[in-house]
Order: C-alpha cells, then sequence, then structure tokens
C-alpha cells in the first residue's frame, strides 16, 4: 500500500552553481508523527535503519504529488538520496523551466517549506500498539516519490501530537473506541 508522509526542504546553490539546487530530509528517523487517517488519528515513528536496503532507484521529485506534470526531478540524474543517521537526505538539480523555477523561488523565498513522500512498507514492517495508538515502521520496502508541497504537517507536529495524545488516553476507556482499536489492529496486521 503506498503512503505519503511529509518533511523540510530547502532551495540552495552548491559550490557556486547557478542551478536550481533543492535540498531537503523528507524522511526523519525516531520522530513521532500525528497522522490523520479516515479511521482516525494516531501516532507513527519511522525506526532508524527502516530505509536500510529500501529500493531509492527510481524515486520521482513532484510539486504536491500531482503524477500529471513532468517530475521535477529523478533518482539517480537528478535527484540524490543520502542516508545518514538523522533520516534521508535528497538534493535536487530541478529543470530550468517555469514549474523548477516557480518552485525553487517558492523554496527560497519560504512561501513552499515541506515535503512530502510515497512509500511502501513490506509485510511485517511495522507494528500497531492500540494501547498507545502507535504505529512504529521498522522497513520501508520503496520509496515511490518526494513531493514539494504547501502545507507540510512537520512544523506542527510536536502541537499536534501531544493533542492527539492527549485526545486518545481520554477516550480509551470508551468501550466502543476499544472494540474499534481491536478490530483496526486485526484490519493492520493482515495488511502488514
Amino acid at each position: 500500500m503506498k503512503e505519503i508522509r511529509i518533511a523540510e526542504i530547502r532551495a540552495s546553490n552548491l559550490a557556486g552553481n547557478d542551478g536550481l539546487i533543492l535540498e531537503g530530509v523528507p524522511i526523519t528517523y525516531d520522530t513521532p508523527t500525528t497522522i490523520k487517517d479516515k479511521l482516525g488519528e494516531y501516532t507513527e515513528v519511522i525506526r532508524r535503519g527502516a530505509l536500510d536496503g529500501a529500493d531509492l532507484s527510481d524515486a520521482r521529485l513532484l510539486y504536491n504529488h500531482d503524477l500529471n506534470k513532468v517530475p521535477l526531478a529523478r533518482t539517480p540524474k537528478t535527484m540524490q538520496f543520502n542516508l545518514d543517521p538523522a533520516g534521508l537526505k535528497m538534493i535536487a538539480n530541478l529543470p530550468d523551466t517555469v514549474e523548477g523555477q516557480s518552485v525553487h523561488t517558492a523554496v527560497k523565498r519560504g512561501d513552499l517549506s515541506g515535503m512530502s513522500f510515497a512509500f511502501k512498507v513490506p509485510k511485517g514492517g511495522s507494528l500497531y500498539d492500540a494501547k498507545t495508538n502507535t504505529r512504529t515502521i521498522t522497513k520501508i520496502e520503496k520509496i515511490y516519490e518526494v513531493s514539494v508541497v504547501p502545507f507540510p504537517a512537520y512544523p506542527q507536529t510536536s502541537v499536534e501530537a501531544r493533542s492527539a495524545i492527549e485526545g486518545i488516553q481520554a477516550k480509551l476507556n470508551d468501550p466502543e473506541r476499544a472494540k474499534a482499536k481491536i478490530k483496526l489492529n486485526q484490519i493492520l496486521r493482515r495488511v502488514f
């Protein structure tokens, strides 16, 4: 199942290069994040090492996950990924097109400050703890794409996560909620 998450990005010039360069960290390890899903909210953590052995060979850089437009970059030729202890770092050289220039300028000005990524978790690559309402991702099989997005979730994560946790703790004693969590956990076990 393809999933999407958010992170930060910035525009830069590398070593005197006048090209349209974007740098970002689309995936950060061991950072609790609130995920809003049609079934409700839960906390998610991607563990350090989850990308070890992941397929990073054919990912695209898009604007706002728009698959109908020409990609802004692609691994390995115009975008590179580097794994480091904090997560996945990205450097992309954008095309000198109207869209490439617009995205680069908006990131440079701070109008666009977030990234999102689409990925696949293999069976057994995540665990769900119904008591804490937390999904822990231990293995990512493939990164499909990373996108520059206008509304990133990560800058607000700490505030949203605290509110979500407080709300979840208040609802833990609700018997209907407990039944729903058990059912969700059973579904997640089948899917993951």
